[in-house]
């Protein structure tokens, strides 16, 4: 056979695959928009799950890389194309935080509908001449692309696939204006959009854990969203899913692990721990912690907690069960001592602090009094701490009544200085936390604040230290008034009546 035959053989039987295999598409297009395109173990994991949902198999993708990984080339330019090509007669909604940013995508899926790569696998698909502008296109078939920032009115718009490319910019993430704004719009401004069965693609920077992201996937059922969460340094779960070890970099063929690694000294320091764990680990709160660290948190490791001298309940009440509201939390800790040794070989007992449950839900006040009395009865506390604000009065009032011993919280200063205060017996490694799922939801809110989405476990948290403390039931040796001889008593956040 002529080697002239067999390469057009070759040639079609590669365009042809083109047509119904997106990562064949993008093999052949990638090259001729990104010069030194590098091809990465994550693209074909992205390129599978957008195969997937222009298969009708999945509905709701969300995508988190570090910068440059080529996600935006992936699902905001050549996916919409080669969704046109097969489906020239469907609607794509591409929106961005910025009319600009939006109609920069808009164009580059024209560009690449227009070469001749795109015509040579899909023939009889063309862009109509008199509707062709960057932010708003039609196809000869009567499809639809329409690009526009998260403040533009769509309006009578539809979509078989709605691609969310970075709707909130870094500026909205840390404003909570922006964050309430663009939970408001996507229920009514985009959801409304789309069409039977469409497929929404959420490429997202996480700036802040109660992003639209974060929000989403706090308030979603189980197993709605597929989440593709792929740090710059592999954890268990990434490096699985890319077959590279854990703790490599996750794009070798372009960012080594020396090269990585310094990348990641100078972001952090020109930019700080937040912005690398941001923008590169997909974590919106630095690994060590902010006020709080992570290493300051014991972990307990026997299945059952320690005998306890002295439980305390705290209560952190919220009497509501919508999405967006804080949570109610319910509390139970315990002291206990632990036989330690001196430099001088002298042995004593020190009293520490254990979490011995933590639980978290959104409650109307008849359900929340329930299970309030359920846990009283449960853990039998000495003491029973509740804030005296509008959502907790009610149930102080009930729990007394009813022959509980409750104090009420009276905080005094705000949540910062609250916590900035139960800090030094945090760091001096005396507050013990099981290792169960409940409590490392706990400890990720604690080292996320004042940047997390909720602040109500450390709430009930900081109640704990600060009674157990200011009541010198558990002292820090370097308080100023301290004396383990003669400890003394005193109340300045709680009263009996």
């Amino acid at each position: 056979m002529p080697s002239v035959e067999l390469r057009d053989q070759l040639i079609n039987y590669v365009l042809a695959k083109g047509k119904t295999d997106f990562f064949t598409f993008v093999k052949l297009v990638a090259p001729e928009l990104v010069a030194d395109f590098v091809m990465g173990n994550h693209i074909k994991v992205i390129c599978n799950r957008l195969q997937r949902m222009a298969d009708g198999d999945l509905k709701r993708l969300m995508v988190f890389l570090p910068p440059r990984s080529s996600k935006s080339l992936i699902c905001s330019k050549l996916f919409p194309a080669w969704y046109v090509g097969n489906n020239p007669a469907h609607e794509i909604l591409s929106v961005s935080h910025s009319d600009q940013l939006a109609s920069d995508f808009g164009r580059n899926v024209r560009d690449i509908i227009r070469s001749d790569t795109f015509m040579g696998i899909f023939p009889g698909v063309q862009i109509r001449a008199d509707v062709r502008s960057a932010g708003k296109w039609q196809t000869n078939r009567g499809g639809t692309y329409v690009a526009a920032g998260v403040k533009t009115q769509i309006a009578g718009r539809g979509a078989h696939v709605a691609i969310l490319d970075d709707v909130m910019s870094e500026e909205d993430a840390f404003s909570e204006a922006g964050r309430r704004y663009i939970k408001e719009w996507y229920p009514a401004g985009l959801r409304t959009r789309l069409m039977p069965n469409g497929s929404i693609v959420i490429i997202n920077t996480r700036y802040h854990e109660d992003d639209l992201a974060g929000w989403l996937l706090e308030n979603a059922n189980k197993g709605e969203w597929e989440v593709i969460k792929i740090p710059a340094w592999l954890d268990d779960a990434s490096s699985k899913l890319l077959d590279i070890p854990t703790g490599d970099s996750y794009f070798p063929q372009w960012k080594p692990n020396e090269i990585l690694k310094k990348d990641e000294e100078e972001i952090k320091r020109n930019n700080g721990s937040r912005y690398w764990e941001s923008l590169f680990m997909q974590n919106p709160v630095a690994a060590e912690g902010g006020i709080l660290k992570k290493v300051w948190f014991k972990k307990w490791s026997l299945p059952e907690p320690p005998t306890c001298d002295f439980v305390l309940q705290t209560l952190d009440t919220a009497f509501s069960t919508k999405t967006t509201a804080d949570f109610s939390v319910i509390q139970t800790w315990g002291i206990f001592e632990l036989h330690e040794q001196d430099s001088a070989g002298l042995e004593y007992d020190v009293p520490n602090l254990i979490l011995i449950s933590n639980v978290k839900g959104r409650y109307e006040y008849p359900e929340l009094r329930a299970k309030a009395q359920e846990l009283y009865e449960k853990h039998k506390p000495d003491a029973l701490l509740v804030e005296k604000k509008a959502s907790g009065q009610s149930l102080i009032q009930d729990m007394r009544r009813a022959g509980l011993p409750v104090l009420e919280y009276l905080p005094d200063r705000d949540k910062i200085s609250r916590v900035n205060a139960a800090s030094p017996l945090l760091e001096s490694g005396r507050v013990w936390l099981p290792v169960k799922p409940w409590a490392e939801d706990l400890m990720l809110e604690a080292i996320s604040f004042p940047n997390a989405a909720h602040d109500d476990q450390v709430d009930a948290m900081v109640m704990a230290i600060h009674y157990v403390r200011e009541s010198w039931r558990l002292g820090h040796p370097t308080d100023p008034e301290y004396d383990e001889e003669a400890p003394r008593k005193k109340a300045t956040y709680w009263q009996v009546n």
